[in-house]
């Protein structure tokens, strides 16, 4: 008797352990174009291609989002307005979180910059260092060719393509770290100040996803959504991204199309191939400088700087338009560049002067260092 008990025991714990260990692959999707899109590029994880899944079936909105009358709403638009099955949209919304609640990891920025003594020294760290230069020597050396050919058809400097490259993901190392379903459904169905905005984020994102062949509860982003090598929103995707490869598709997470999408952008917004400085630093009197108002919206007369500022660039400066006057935070004194037309279109990408100049910056670095 005791034997029998034993040997019960014994296949019991063989059929759990099998059954444990078995599962189902999943393959990588593949878009209209018969064109792989790699689960790597995504920032999607191996374990998530090898979890067997629930069989469920979606007639109804689960999950955290269920009886959100707005989304509920926004699935009907969805499905009138571009013909998307409701089932499988009810899949996708019923898997979405509240990102708000998922734990945050702090980031470089948001855990040391401030306002304050030291603010330029801080954020310039989070960008400006020994690795991602070397990237951006990697980066530039190995696509020096298509980098050439998106400078010859929309004139922006290969340099100020591998700057944006390199701040947005530090050259496809990092794509982010959020779902991008989850923070869209969330900053676009609870009511936030720039709910219509992420609403219009959403139905964009959902169109990218079907036309890309990409399941949206795998995709991966920032903070506010944005994709691929380039970190561009979902419309900015829609307005502005190329296919410069010739493949069939405009695809952000290949650094070929998103080479030819960044210099499309920046021509788009205004980028002046014939105005060849983008900043230079002034000079001013004192250590603190608070005698305008600074930051890369301002405008400045470069001849009234100088006649009754006593405000000038440190070097020559061929530029003759109206300069923006740049700030930069120091430990122990000030900074002042002035930033010409390009530098204004550099900002259009992120509305900040200390983004504008770690793009600046980074882009002559990895240039001057590259020879």
């Amino acid at each position: 008797m005791k034997k029998n008990k034993i040997y019960s025991l014994t296949l019991s714990l063989s059929l759990l352990f099998f059954s444990a260990c078995s599962t189902k692959n999943i393959e990588p999707k593949t878009n209209e174009h018969n064109k792989t899109v790699s689960y790597a590029n995504l920032g999607i994880s191996d374990s998530n291609k090898t979890q067997t899944p629930k069989i469920v079936t979606y007639d109804e909105l689960q999950g955290e989002f269920q009886g959100n009358y707005q989304l509920l709403e926004f699935i009907d638009m969805m499905v009138t307005t571009h013909n998307f099955d409701r089932k499988e949209l009810n899949r996708i919304f019923s898997q979405a979180q509240n990102h708000y609640y998922i734990p945050q990891a702090r980031s470089c920025i948001s855990s040391h910059i401030y306002r304050g003594a030291g603010e330029w020294d801080r954020y310039k760290s989070c960008f400006i260092y020994e690795r991602n230069i070397q990237r951006g020597i990697d980066f530039w050396n190995k696509y020096s060719d298509v980098l050439q050919r998106a400078e010859e058809k929309y004139g922006v400097p290969a340099r100020y393509i591998v700057g944006i490259i390199g701040i947005e993901t530090a050259y496809g190392t990092n794509f982010g770290k959020h779902r991008v379903i989850d923070v869209l459904t969330t900053k676009s169905m609870l009511g936030g100040r720039r709910a219509a905005f992420y609403t219009d984020e959403l139905e964009k994102f959902l169109l990218i996803s079907r036309d890309l062949g990409l399941d949206p509860t795998e995709v991966m982003g920032s903070t506010s959504g944005a994709l691929g090598y380039g970190q561009f929103m979902p419309s900015s995707y829609i307005r502005f991204a190329v296919d410069f490869n010739n493949d069939g598709v405009a695809d952000l997470w290949n650094a070929e199309d998103a080479i030819g999408s960044i210099a499309n952008y920046f021509a788009k917004n205004g980028w002046n191939p014939y105005v060849h400085e983008v900043a230079v630093r002034a000079k001013y009197r004192g250590y603190r400088f608070s005698k305008l108002k600074t930051g890369y919206n301002t405008k400045y007369s470069q001849y009234k700087l100088k006649r009754k500022h006593k405000i000038k660039p440190r070097e020559k400066l061929h530029y003759r338009g109206p300069v923006s006057l740049v700030k930069l935070n120091r430990a122990s004194y000030d900074e002042l560049w002035l930033g010409t037309h390009n530098f204004r279109v550099i900002t259009t990408y992120n509305h900040s002067s200390l983004y504008g100049m770690a793009v600046f910056q980074l882009a002559e670095e990895i240039k001057r260092r590259r020879g």
